[in-house]
């Protein structure tokens, strides 16, 4: 049929009329001229072949002018339904292919300018994102902002370490929304990191211990992700949690691992760049996971984190006496005011101890003046170097003051067993001959075992006389009721 497609419709109409009407005229005037009689089976036969004859002629014709107007319509009505402007593929020479041809031309036509739109929407949608990207760091930047002027507000308005550290890990929490955060400090001396402080929405991950034991979690600084961390001075962000490699276990928490199941650990630098410790955020919950984008936050919390430390460190540098390195007796008298004023108006625990050297005034006299000195000095670097950052020690003569702001009774008895643990590992040498050191102690806590924190100093100070009295190397806890317990 697309023999046919050569022709134009006019045409094909033309000879289709001409080929139906000749035969009959063929016969009409061959009969008429010939004078030759036709039986009615001729004629009927004659008529049967005209009618094929038109009907052939006719349906050939009419397909090639059907067809190609079908495919035009299928093409207009996917056009009208789908909005699909599909080329239509004619390769005929009549007038049907002029109309695929202009048809072509306005859907070409279409589909580019459906190309320009979609484009334009394109980059419209590209910009939109990007504005709603803009505004949303830019809305994060303004709360991470408002978050860290808090946190500045807060340190500005007391100068106590350990609530400063609370109020930092408090914001984190609040603002990375996290179940717990922690600071681990370094102590180079000692060549471990110790846990400082610990908050958390809900109850710890140490909350099988007391705060006040948190120091005797130690780690090794190259230990865990935190010794990855102090290794390469950058957070590292480990959302398989305690399933990381990297991760370090504690006996401490009693097969409470599992519990973290994703960790961001950030560096706690000075100012010299110098690692000081890190800061742990764990478990976060919307969302799951940390992110990369969570640094720049952390990395500023850190740098408040550096600001108490070293502001700490300042404090106690000046009024630190560099014989025992605990601090001056005055200005230790100041502490124990200040902090015993904020036990009572916050509803706080405060406990103190106090040692004395066991038979101090006999080992002057079996030695002299220059080694008692050399002996208290000793006994104040160790008392120093077992406090924790929270608490303030000082001496005077042979005996030792030690102020433990926020801490209970149990956390008063267990640091006294670490001092005089310490002391007892420590021993002179005075004329080829080896002197140990021994402490008696006495410990006082408010409100468990003094109702008036004014009386903490005298309940402590009668403590510690009973202990002496009782022989010496021990340490008695002073009681409400006026009586006294050794441990």
């Amino acid at each position: 049929m697309n023999i046919f497609r050569n022709f134009s419709i006019k045409v094909r109409l033309l000879a289709t009329y001409f080929l139906v009407a000749l035969f009959p005229v063929v016969i009409f005037v061959y009969v008429s001229y010939s004078g030759t009689a036709i039986s009615q089976a001729t004629a009927f036969f004659i008529g049967a072949i005209a009618i094929i004859n038109a009907v052939i002629t006719s349906f050939l014709v009419g397909a090639s002018i059907v067809g190609p107007i079908d495919m035009v319509l299928h093409s207009l009505q996917n056009f009208q339904t789908k909005k699909s402007a599909a080329t239509v593929s004619d390769t005929g020479q009549d007038e049907i292919t002029e109309i695929s041809f202009e048809l072509n031309r306005v859907f070409g036509e279409w589909n580019q300018e459906i190309v320009t739109i979609g484009k334009k929407q394109f980059h419209q949608e590209k910009e939109q994102e990007k504005n709603q990207l803009q505004i949303s760091q830019s809305e994060q930047q303004l709360a991470s902002t408002r978050s860290l002027l808090k946190v500045a507000q807060t340190l500005n308005t007391t100068f106590d370490f350990q609530s400063n550290l609370k109020a930092i890990l408090d914001e984190a929490v609040t603002a990375m929304n996290v179940q717990w955060a922690s600071i681990l400090l370094i102590n180079r001396e000692k060549h471990e990191m110790t846990v400082a402080c610990v908050r958390g929405v809900e109850k710890s991950l140490l909350d099988d211990l007391a705060e006040e034991e948190y120091p005797s979690i130690r780690l090794k600084p190259h230990e865990g992700l935190a010794g990855q961390v102090i290794k390469d001075g950058l957070p590292l962000i480990a959302n398989k949690g305690f399933k990381d490699p990297r991760f370090k276990q504690f006996s401490e928490f009693r097969n409470k691992d599992e519990k973290v199941a994703s960790l961001l650990c950030a560096p706690i630098v000075s100012s010299d760049g110098i690692v000081l410790g890190v800061m742990n955020l764990i478990n976060r919950i919307v969302p799951p996971v940390f992110r990369n984008e969570d640094l720049p936050y952390v990395k500023d919390l850190c740098m408040l984190a550096t600001l108490v430390i070293e502001r700490n460190r300042m404090y106690a540098n000046l009024f630190v006496d560099e014989h025992t390195g605990l601090a001056a007796h005055n200005v230790w008298r100041g502490y124990f005011a200040e902090e015993s004023a904020r036990a009572v108006r916050y509803a706080q625990t405060l406990s103190l101890i106090v040692l004395d050297i066991d038979n101090f005034k006999k080992i002057v006299g079996d030695t002299n003046a220059e080694f008692a000195t050399q002996l208290n000095g000793v006994c104040g670097k160790v008392i120093a170097r077992t406090l924790r950052d929270t608490d303030t020690g000082s001496s005077m003569q042979e005996r030792f003051f030690v102020l433990l702001p926020n801490t209970d009774l149990a956390g008063g008895i267990y640091l006294t067993g670490r001092i005089k643990e310490a002391l007892e590992k420590e021993s002179l040498e005075f004329d080829n001959r080896r002197i140990s050191i021994t402490v008696s102690a006495g410990v006082a806590s408010y409100p468990e075992t003094v109702t008036d924190v004014r009386n903490l100093m005298k309940a402590a100070v009668q403590a510690c006389s009973q202990a002496k009295d009782a022989g010496g190397n021990r340490a008695v806890i002073h009681r409400t009721d006026k009586s006294s317990q050794a441990v």
